[in-house]
């Protein structure tokens, strides 16, 4: 099974049918063949090394590499690596926003967000 996108015409010209699997959990997003709405990649999706990740395998990869070796709380390592990851991703979403994706406290978004800006790590919100 190709891990790749698939976009080439059939031996009549028509399109096929535009299809992304993740190289982590191998799920499938398909967009039907002449579809107007189909984007580049699938919302949330990456592609590194020639191989496609789904946001949920991304965010389990961030976890897993922050959390490696990590001593004290795991549910606070993986939080902090999740918060870390989700506010890098996508820096102009509200803190509301985030929170719900990492099920924590806005203000606990607010002060990692803070951390990340101070470091360097994240561009200060405009």
């Amino acid at each position: 099974m190709s891990k790749t996108t698939t976009a080439n015409k059939t031996r009549a010209g028509a399109p096929r049918t535009r299809r992304w699997t993740c190289s982590g959990c191998e799920v499938t997003v398909r967009y039907a063949a002449g579809s107007k709405a189909t984007p580049r990649r699938p919302e949330g999706w990456s592609k590194a090394g020639g191989r496609w990740l789904c946001l949920h395998c991304q965010r389990e990869k961030a976890v897993e590499k922050a959390t490696v070796g990590a001593s004290g709380d795991g549910w606070a390592s993986r939080r902090q690596a999740l918060l870390e990851f989700e506010l890098r991703r996508s820096p102009e979403e509200p803190d509301g926003v985030i929170a719900k994706r990492a099920n924590c406290s806005t203000g606990h978004v607010r002060k990692v967000r803070e951390e990340l800006e101070r470091g360097g790590k994240l561009r200060k919100a405009a």
